[in-house]
């Protein structure tokens, strides 16, 4: 039993000393590269049949989301370039963000 007391202290002092130091980030170290809004999001998406697209390789990720009996593919070259894509399915309206 103290195995497991020793074992589960020294996992919390490594992860309290792990977010120490994720803490210590100074806002004069931030750098803005780009104004607010510069990436656009997609606000409203368009889906094509998965098995008829040929820009999209069998090996390219994508992120995806299943409702119900509903799924769409995100692919992460194209969230790359946007970040955000605000989309709805049936009446539920969901964010994809990257």
């Amino acid at each position: 039993m103290k195995e497991i007391y020793r074992s589960l202290i020294s996992i919390w002092l490594l992860l309290s000393a792990s977010a120490l130091g994720a803490a210590d980030l100074r806002p004069e170290a931030i750098v803005t590269v780009l104004p607010k809004d510069a990436i656009p999001a997609i606000l409203s998406p368009t889906f094509e049949d998965g098995q008829k697209v040929s820009w999209l390789g069998p090996k390219d990720r994508v992120v995806g989301v299943k409702i119900g009996g509903a799924s769409r593919a995100y692919p992460v070259a194209i969230l790359s370039r946007h970040e955000i894509v605000n989309d709805k399915i049936g009446v539920l309206p969901f964010a994809v963000t990257w």
